[in-house]
């Protein structure tokens, strides 16, 4: 034992002087600085160009106002000409153009006696996304707001001889909602939406830092590394080795996850990160041992880390396709830090994949014995 971990911690010394394993471990410690310095500058999901024609109405300035003075992760900006604010939507400076017709309440009045109106907002975009339909619905739920006073007050004033002065207090703000983070209920509500990927991008790093770590053991071996390294288990030190670039990867990203200001708790995030890094290693030797090539390895790289960027809760959370998630490496890992649930399935993938990597080990051994 007191042999194999001497050999453990020069295997260790041995990765520290590759200037490729260094380079992509230290990378994401970079990447997570960059990050940082990036949501304190002024940015947004999106950018909207507004113009309001010229002798607006009240209603027309009330929602320009409402638009512009709404704290959101959308950038809102004001033009002195409806050609400005389309160019900047047709140069790809701004996502969409908002053209808020002058007479705006006889827009809602038309539309509350018509269901339609012959002067619309005009919405100018260059293609649509999910993106568009969303900043559609903000745009709605401000015209609506609108729209239900003014209709309410022609109504109280036709049938009631009276305004509606008291509309605008019965009108939800944020003191009626309130924020509770599962993960971490102490955990700032204030949280930058650009760092909110962060766990999914270390999540993708790390699978990606332990199948290169099968490379790199391709490679060694060719070199003859292993021919004095003799030892009763080969399995247990192919495995050691996946280990060791796996390991110090996980402990730079949990560092990284820390720094980023995501992380949720040090228990959950160990017991979370511990599964997550024997998921790994084993799921290396698995690809390492099905492909026994650099170069294939390499060519299928990019495709497994994009199918586990699409099927794991990086950018969007599936709720299909269960199949293909449950062997996703990274699927596991980021539901369970918040779900005890997927916990268990990442363990149970764990010994699953361990069965399969033992297995097709001594097929292969059973194969180069009849060769």
């Amino acid at each position: 034992m007191k042999q194999e971990f001497t050999r453990f911690l020069l295997l260790q010394k041995r990765m520290i002087r590759r200037k490729s394993y260094v380079a992509m471990v230290l990378s994401v410690l970079l990447f997570v600085a960059v990050l940082r310095g990036i949501s304190t500058a002024e940015s947004g999901l999106a950018t909207i160009a507004i113009y309001v024609e010229e002798g607006a109405d009240d209603t027309a300035l009330k929602l320009r106002d409402n638009i512009m003075g709404t704290d959101s992760v959308i950038l809102y900006r004001e033009f002195d000409s409806a050609d400005e604010a389309i160019d900047e939507t047709a140069s790809g400076r701004a996502d969409a153009t908002w053209i808020i017709p002058a007479d705006l309440s006889r827009t809602v009045l038309e539309f509350a006696e018509k269901e339609r109106t012959r002067h619309p907002i005009n919405i100018y975009v260059r293609e649509q996304n999910v993106i568009h339909f969303f900043l559609q619905e903000i745009l709605q739920s401000q015209v609506y707001r609108l729209a239900g006073s003014r209709i309410l007050d022609d109504y109280s004033y036709e049938n009631l001889g009276t305004g509606n002065d008291e509309y605008e207090r019965y009108i939800p703000g944020d003191s009626i909602f309130r924020l509770y983070n599962i993960g971490d209920p102490d955990a700032s509500e204030e949280m930058n939406y650009i760092v909110m990927p962060l766990r999914g991008f270390m999540a993708l790093w790390l699978m990606i830092s332990a199948i290169a770590s099968a490379m790199y053991y391709i490679y060694d071996k060719n070199n003859g590394l292993f021919i004095f390294w003799k030892t009763h288990n080969a399995f247990l030190r192919e495995l050691m080795y996946h280990l060791i670039v796996t390991l110090d990867s996980a402990v730079i990203a949990l560092f990284g996850l820390l720094v980023g200001g995501v992380f949720t708790g040090v228990l959950k995030e160990l017991a979370a990160m511990a599964v997550y890094v024997v998921i790994l290693t084993l799921f290396s030797m698995f690809v390492r041992l099905l492909l026994d090539s650099e170069m294939a390895v390499g060519v299928f790289t990019p495709v497994m880390i994009t199918v586990a960027a699409i099927f794991s809760p990086v950018f969007v959370d599936l709720r299909s396709y269960k199949v293909i998630q449950n062997i996703v490496p990274p699927f596991h890992y980021l539901k369970s830090v918040f779900d005890p649930y997927y916990f268990k399935g990442g363990s149970v993938f764990a010994v699953c994949l361990f069965a399969v990597s033992l297995g097709l080990y001594f097929l292969r051994g059973k194969i180069s014995e009849k060769i």
